[in-house]
């Protein structure tokens, strides 16, 4: 049976207040508040659905084992006299329908003349957690606990929270925080104008959000977020995580398997990931360290810089600065007026860029270098065995340290500078000032060094 309580009396409750601003004192505006209570309780058989729908207010949903619905609602209404207050609340009503699902509607009055009233209901029900659920709120806060069953919850202007859930869990949102703490199944949130944060759940995860900011932490089976206008922050990753993002910085770390962001307009941070990195900004830095697999890097008008790749890396940027070490696999570097740092590189190194410096060094495999104004500078790795090396640049010095106990087939030439060679160097063809060929030890792998405008040094270690 529903049952109501009109509280009466308490409509003087906003006495007459007094702000003091300096010297001069005001009296609040008094209005005249009413409160009404809902109170019902109602069979509904496990598995069967819940729906709720409600403007002006919270709602609240607790879950309990009896194969019923409480519902509990606090109507609150207020006016410049008790008289209106009273009218208008009287006239806000909680329909129930009853069927094969269970339906709770806020119904408001279809017309009210005066502009000074206010109200807001609040829900709090408790309900099978083996039933699914359905809310539809406006302007208040949403707040789930400990539901078994499925969820679809779509508010706006507010706040919404689900914890210690299960199944699959749908929330759309907007101009509010989303928190989900704790969901054994799949999640999809859709959020606009608020922040969304994702903790501790089994499942996979989809976020789409603009204009706020995202925090992921513990995902089970896969991550995938688009965003916009917003930071992205993302840790212990299970699955693979695909995110998207624009004006804003992304941030991932402990990914368990494949990591793959593309952002636009912020910097990009990966650290531990377990699987492939692919990862792509323009207008931000993009930064990395320890990536199990392969890695992909390409940015615009910005840096990248990272460490410890298990497979091949491959760096493509522009106005930017790249510097990439220990990196297990090969590596390949295009840049355009920024500079190039390589080391412990276990692979063939490609590097290509222009108007900025090149330093290669500790490098196992073949090397290739094509430099315009830019200088040369490139160290072999000591003790590997014969790799053909191939420097040219225009504008700037190429500087070239072999390992010893090596043989080369040397083929160098300049114009406007000078070649000198550390390592005995046997001499075939002529000798001028601007080229130099002949072989190193007996001669071996290709040392070919091409320059414009520049000295060539060949040093021994």
């Amino acid at each position: 049976m529903a049952s109501e309580r009109k509280v009466r009396g308490k409509y003087s409750a906003c006495t007459a207040a007094v702000l003091l601003i300096g010297m001069w004192a005001a009296p609040a505006v008094a209005r005249e508040e009413v409160q009404r209570d809902f109170h019902k309780t109602v069979a509904l058989p496990s598995a069967h659905l819940f729906r709720i729908e409600n403007s002006n207010g919270n709602v609240t949903i607790h879950t309990h084992s009896k194969p019923e619905v409480e519902i509990n609602a606090s109507i609150h209404c207020s006016a410049d006299t008790a008289s209106e207050a009273q009218s208008f609340c009287d006239q806000i009503q909680i329909v129930v329908d009853e069927g094969t699902s269970l339906s709770v509607h806020t119904q408001y009055p279809s017309h009210w003349s005066s502009h000074s009233l206010s109200h807001v209901v609040h829900y709090d029900i408790s309900m099978p957690q083996s039933s699914p659920l359905e809310v539809r709120n406006h302007f208040g806060a949403v707040t789930v606990t400990d539901l078994h069953a499925a969820g679809i919850i779509r508010n706006n202007n507010g706040h919404v929270t689900l914890s210690s859930t299960r199944s699959r869990q749908e929330v759309e949102n907007s101009f509010g925080d989303v928190e989900v703490r704790g969901n054994d199944g799949d999640v999809t949130i859709r959020n606009g104008n608020g922040g969304v944060t994702a903790t501790d759940i089994t499942g996979a995860l989809e976020i789409t959000n603009r204009f706020g900011q995202v925090r992921v932490s513990r995902t089970g089976h896969g991550l995938t977020i688009r965003s916009n206008n917003g930071n992205i922050q993302v840790e212990h990753v299970t699955g693979a995580a695909v995110i998207g993002n624009s004006f804003g910085p992304v941030l991932v770390t402990d990914g368990k398997a494949d990591v793959t962001v593309q952002n636009q307009n912020g910097e990009v941070r990966a650290t531990d990931v377990a699987g492939t990195a692919d990862l792509r900004t323009s207008f931000g830095s993009i930064n990395f360290s320890h990536v199990g697999k392969a890695l992909t890097a390409r940015a615009q008008n910005a840096a990248i810089v990272g460490d410890t790749v298990g497979g091949a890396a491959v760096v493509e940027t522009t106005f930017g600065r790249v510097e990439l070490r220990d990196v297990k696999g090969g590596a390949r570097v295009t840049a355009g007026n920024s500079s190039i740092r390589l080391s412990a590189i276990g692979g063939e190194v490609y590097a290509k860029t222009s108007f900025a410096p090149t330093i290669i060094s500790d490098a196992a495999g073949p090397i290739i270098v094509e430099s315009t104004n830019g200088s040369v500078t490139v160290e072999s790795k000591p003790g590997a065995r014969c790799q053909p090396v191939a420097l040219s640049t225009s504008f700037g010095p190429i500087r070239v340290t072999v390992p010893g106990g090596i043989g080369y087939n040397v083929s160098s030439r300049t114009t406007f500078g000078k070649i000198r060679s550390e390592p005995d160097l046997t001499v075939t063809g002529s000798i001028g000032g601007d080229a130099l060929n002949g072989k190193i030890g007996g001669g071996g792998c290709d040392l070919k060094l091409i320059d414009q405008n520049g000295s060539i040094d060949i040093l021994k270690r």
